[in-house]
């Protein structure tokens, strides 16, 4: 009786240690091929809109990069950002072999799909200081490795007023080494300093939201134009706000939890029911109806447990 209950404890710890690094690599690998999706849609969203041609199949983000940077950033008309959730143009950073589409908008939503720019800060390019957040382990981790760039490292970024090159400036009280530590609540580094910069956000250390790692570059040539936008006094800026925005969408959801719950429970169920069923019937018949389903549900416990926990 007693091995049956330790050979009982054994199979479900074995089964636990399974689905946890099962969501591991879900986090890994899947949120990744969630944002691989998500900067394909972006890429052919801005390359329609930019009215980029091919031949040769669908647009990939060089060659949108590309057409871009021939836009004469001069004479380009002024632009308001994007809506929630849409392109806003092509960051590359050749130091660290970045290259992805940038979104509007900072929420977990948006920061799924790839780097995003903070509302309310000037478009990249613009006067200003154009600020933009990417997780650094999870959804392709666009700024996992922010913190190689040193004083010096150039910046490109493409939208649709053209290229603008920005050079990595290092961290107060830094010679070479460029990015630094901040709490969540210091959200001053959003502000206008004076000049014309891009600061890149991200948490910090890797696998915590503990603080956040920063990094500026400065633009090297005149800004574009952009246009002027009415704000609303119900949505203009506050410090609450801007806490809120530079939380860069870390904090999850909580009513994703019970979702997650039924889908594991579903999970469970149907494994049950195939167990019951092997024993009455030939097994493997069962199991192979059994396991598409099961996987099928474990996979969205996994996309809802995502949605609960912090991204990082």
């Amino acid at each position: 009786m007693f091995g049956r209950i330790l050979g009982a404890i054994g199979k479900t710890l074995i089964i636990v240690g399974l689905l946890v690094l099962g969501f591991v690599g879900y986090q890994l690998w899947g949120t990744a091929l969630s944002q691989s999706n998500a900067q394909a849609e972006l890429t052919r969203t801005l390359a329609g809109e930019s009215d980029v041609k091919t031949t040769s199949g669908p647009v990939v983000i060089k060659q949108l990069a590309e057409e871009l940077a021939s836009v004469n950033a001069a004479t380009a008309p002024a632009t308001a950002p994007p809506p929630e959730g849409d392109p806003v143009g092509v960051i590359t950073i050749a130091k660290i072999g970045l290259q992805r589409m940038i979104v509007e908008g900072v929420s977990k939503p948006d920061l799924k799909k790839g780097p995003g720019h903070y509302p309310g800060t000037p478009l990249p390019g613009q006067a200003g200081n154009s600020a933009i957040a990417g997780h650094r382990t999870t959804y392709g981790a666009p700024f996992n490795r922010i913190d190689e760039l040193v004083a010096g490292d150039e910046i490109q970024v493409a939208t649709p007023q053209g290229e603008f090159t920005y050079v990595v400036i290092p961290a107060p009280g830094q010679a070479t080494q460029a990015w630094y530590t901040v709490s969540p609540a210091q959200v001053e580094v959003l502000a206008n300093m004076g000049d014309n910069r891009i600061t890149l956000t991200a948490c910090h250390p890797k696998y915590s939201a503990k603080q956040r790692i920063i990094v500026h570059g400065v633009l090297k040539t005149p800004p574009a134009a952009a246009a002027v936008v009415v704000t609303p006094p119900s949505e203009t800026a506050t410090p609450a706000k801007a806490s809120a925005q530079f939380d860069e969408g870390q904090a999850g959801d909580s009513k994703a939890l019970q979702t997650a719950l039924f889908f594991g429970a579903a999970a469970a169920a149907v494994a049950l029911l195939a167990w019951i069923l092997g024993k009455f019937v030939r097994r493997w018949p069962i199991y192979v109806l059994a396991t598409p389903a099961i996987l099928v549900l474990i996979w969205y416990a996994y996309v809802y447990t995502d949605r609960y926990m912090p991204s990082l």
